[in-house]
């Protein structure tokens, strides 16, 4: 009888202890490859220092394979299927207006500085439109602007875009190239070097150098045109499950917190580095870097004017001064980036 006590007790001890673990255990859902920099450089390295901050209460697991489509991560957290997750901020453009401003043309000067900026202002401006209410939002990560890349002839005009076929990110980079007359083939990212490698098209567009690299497109590229804040940006949110985040111990969810916000945007600039590093190599490949000329910046700015225009009409409807927004956005990434 002592002995079925015994085992009796330890058993319930365990459950306890297994609840109480899984408690403190956050499955964070990434819809890009296990070796995505987004998981190795930015997510790991964060579930690292948030397990030794709170001295082991809380670990992190980033899920070996997706558990839903790119578009439908807010749906997996929000229904239990990950505790947490990232989310490319383009696909949630019918629930989010204001969210989207980093993502406007021409807007990315650095990774870091676009997070960290995109941070502040939400902070500032946005947050009390709650965009994200179904879930709570732990920060932003932003990738490096993205270029023009040429596979044939280099592309130093608008009127060298017209006609041609290019796959585009869907988002800003497919409606300017599709303003600019060119056929558009607007696929997620995670497709592009399916399209890219069997000959569809001449040209590409819509992601940064970096991920040039990551997605192995590299290799067709001919030449890269270069504009400053990049033709458009691609920024994400990362969030967690609201029951999730709020079954933490107050004090534990308190550290997440100064570890999230403003802490978390600053880790995005290993991706300036890495942009940089895939630059060195693609150079070294032969790939020949221009910067887009002033009356080429010019065309395309007037190209992406009315997404700008649209975007500040979003935000004049939801009570939001949407150019200081946008003045400020430019200001705090100045800052972020050592500019004064």
């Amino acid at each position: 009888m002592f002995i079925k006590k015994m085992i009796f007790g330890a058993a319930l001890c365990f459950a306890a202890a297994s609840s109480s673990w899984a408690a403190s255990t956050l499955l964070v859902n990434s819809f890009l490859p296990p070796g995505h920099p987004i998981n190795t450089k930015l997510l790991k390295p964060w579930a690292k220092d948030v397990y030794k901050a709170t001295e082991g209460r809380v670990r992190i697991h980033i899920a070996p394979q997706s558990l839903a489509a790119p578009a439908a991560q807010m749906d997996a957290v929000v229904n239990g299927v990950a505790d947490a997750a990232y989310m490319f901020n383009g696909f949630l453009t019918s629930t989010v207006k204001l969210g989207q401003i980093a993502q406007l043309p021409f807007m990315v000067d650095s990774s870091k500085g676009s997070a960290v900026a995109l941070w502040r202002t939400y902070d500032k401006y946005f947050r009390e439109a709650n965009e994200y209410k179904n879930v709570h939002l732990l920060g932003f990560v932003s990738f490096p602007g993205a270029a023009i890349y040429a596979m044939k002839k280099p592309i130093a005009s608008v009127a060298d875009l017209k006609g041609i076929r290019i796959y585009a990110a869907p988002g800003t980079a497919a409606k300017i190239m599709e303003a600019a007359g060119a056929g558009v083939i607007a696929e997620a990212a995670a497709r592009s070097h399916e399209i890219i490698s069997n000959g569809t098209v001449d040209a590409f567009t819509g992601y940064p150098v970096m991920d040039t690299v990551m997605f192995k497109t590299d290799s067709y590229v001919k030449s890269v045109v270069d504009l400053p804040g990049g033709l458009s940006g691609a920024t994400f949110i990362f969030f967690v499950n609201k029951d999730k985040w709020a079954a933490l111990d107050e004090k534990d969810r308190e550290i997440i917190t100064k570890l999230s916000g403003e802490a978390f945007a600053e880790r995005s600039v290993v991706f300036d580095e890495l942009d940089a590093s895939a630059r060195t190599k693609l150079a070294g490949n032969g790939v020949k870097f221009e910067k887009a000329s002033l009356q080429f910046t010019a065309d395309l700015h007037a190209l992406g004017d009315p997404m700008v225009q649209k975007w500040l009409a979003d935000a004049k409807a939801m009570g939001v001064d949407g150019k200081a927004a946008i003045a400020y956005y430019k200001t705090q990434q100045d800052l972020a980036n050592g500019k004064k």
